[in-house]
């Protein structure tokens, strides 16, 4: 029989992973009319003049608003319900209110326009509450919660478990493809704008632009290499003349890097719960930037300056930055999944990590490197409609042998991957009329390993609709 739920289990999602509200009507949850209607007309979603958007929810399925992904929370939630006996659910209300005060499963759905730091006070006062009604005492308080966070909202989380002092709260923090460190496609679509393909989407970058949270996704590493110097740069060192698109960007930029270092110092001292980052490796990911005069370009591919060259990441969080800073020694407790970013909210792995905190010991909850091939793939989030997109598959951890063969299933159509190098293929994708899709990649009779399989969600999205 499942065991039941030890601790207040509380899922906090990352950055457009909660629905959100006007008094009025929905703005924003991952329905692709409504929430493209809110890319727009980006007034929908200005801070300045909506500051009070209601967070009701968590997105329940991957989806796409125009050229942006939308993670969805569903499955997750479905496999914590099914991996214990009697699990209560309850919904974070911006109320306050609490409906179901016993409940041990607690979904955390926060404005994440606003930034780490204002969701991190809603998740600590949120707790208090709830703990509160629980326990009563201080000392029935601690260690009662494991917080499961996806991207973002693993930053989220610990800001609250060390600069506003939860720590002694925590029992255990999980977490899926969180960008410890900062992730580079920020920067890019700060500084150089969505794009998908060759077209910028002006408005959706007008919109990002208004929001904290995507500057606390700014890498807190030197990652950036000038031409014609030796010493890479942080983001907020960016001369001025290659950031003049993006008013008060230096400002912004610092202040999360602050941000990042509150985090990094709280954790040096003192009692702190787990940590088990979970994280994607072998994905093409922006991470690399160039600053050539004013120009300011990022690749996918990782700086050769910084540890773990080849790593790559889960096509979002570089994968040395989906590791906390101080577990760069601990590799025991990291979690490696072949997942890509949007997947990781939904990763099994997190219930199976989860699960070994149900049990007096601990010893379960060790990490792996990765125990044989898996599939790396490089492809966007999202491509562009009605146009033939190329991807690439690479087959790591391990080498092909002479009758292994590589293959992609997309809207019921199989396509052949031609071999490009000794372990990596290349094919084009079709033309895709808009919508959402799975891309389903197999490799078969690969040595060690016989069969292989990678799903990605991908969003097409069309350049003639009015995001630009």
């Amino acid at each position: 029989m499942a065991e039941r739920l030890r601790h207040l289990v509380v899922l906090v999602p990352g950055i457009g992973g909660s629905v959100l509200t006007t008094a009025e009507r929905p703005v924003w949850d991952g329905k692709p009319g409504r929430t493209a209607a809110s890319l727009l007309h980006p007034r929908r979603l200005d801070v300045a003049e909506y500051p009070d958007l209601v967070s009701v929810g968590l997105v329940p399925k991957i989806g796409f608003a125009g050229p942006l992904a939308l993670p969805g929370y569903a499955g997750l939630i479905a496999g914590v319900r099914s991996g214990f006996r009697d699990v209560r659910t309850d919904v974070v209300r911006h109320d306050g209110t609490i409906q179901d005060p016993r409940a041990d499963l607690l979904l955390f759905p926060y404005d994440f326009r606003v930034g780490v730091r204002s969701a991190a006070i809603r998740l600590r006062d949120e707790i208090e509450r709830r703990l509160d009604l629980l326990s009563g005492t201080e000392r029935a308080k601690a260690g009662r919660v494991i917080v499961i966070a996806h991207s973002m909202g693993g930053l989220v989380a610990r800001y609250w478990l060390g600069p506003l002092g939860g720590a002694d709260r925590g029992a255990a923090l999980i977490t899926l493809g969180t960008p410890h460190r900062g992730a580079s496609k920020a920067l890019d679509w700060l500084v150089n704008g969505m794009a998908v393909g060759p077209v910028r989407f002006r408005k959706v970058t007008a919109v990002l632009r208004g929001w904290q949270s995507v500057y606390d996704l700014l890498p807190r590493y030197r990652m950036v290499s000038v031409i014609g110097s030796e010493r890479p740069l942080y983001p907020h060192e960016l001369p001025s003349d290659s950031v003049r698109q993006v008013p008060g960007f230096a400002e912004q930029a610092a202040d999360a890097f602050a941000m990042h270092e509150e985090i990094r110092e709280s954790w040096t001292d003192g009692r702190f719960p787990e940590i088990t980052p979970i994280y994607g490796r072998g994905h093409g990911t922006l991470h690399r930037s160039r600053l050539d005069g004013a120009r300011l370009t990022v690749e996918p591919a990782d700086p050769d300056w910084l540890p773990n060259v080849g790593w790559a990441g889960d096509g979002t969080v570089p994968a040395i930055s989906a590791i906390p800073i101080e577990m760069d020694d601990r590799r025991g407790a990291w979690r490696w999944t072949p997942g890509t970013h949007l997947e990781l909210g939904s990763t099994p792995e997190a219930v199976r990590v989860l699960a070994a905190y149900t049990s007096p010991a601990l010893s379960a909850v060790q990490g792996t490197e990765p125990q044989g091939p898996w599939l790396g793939l490089d492809l966007d989030d999202t491509v562009l409609a009605d146009t033939p997109t190329p991807m690439g598959v690479r087959l790591l951890g391990g080498r092909p042998g002479p009758e292994t063969k590589v293959g992609v299933l997309v809207t019921g159509h199989r396509i052949g991957m031609r071999p490009v190098g000794e372990a990596r293929w290349e094919t084009t994708l079709p033309s895709l009329p808009p919508g959402t899709y799975q891309i389903l990649v197999q490799a078969v009779q690969v040595p060690d390993a016989g069969r292989l399989t990678l799903i990605k969600t991908v969003g097409s999205v069309s350049p003639d609709e009015d995001y630009t």
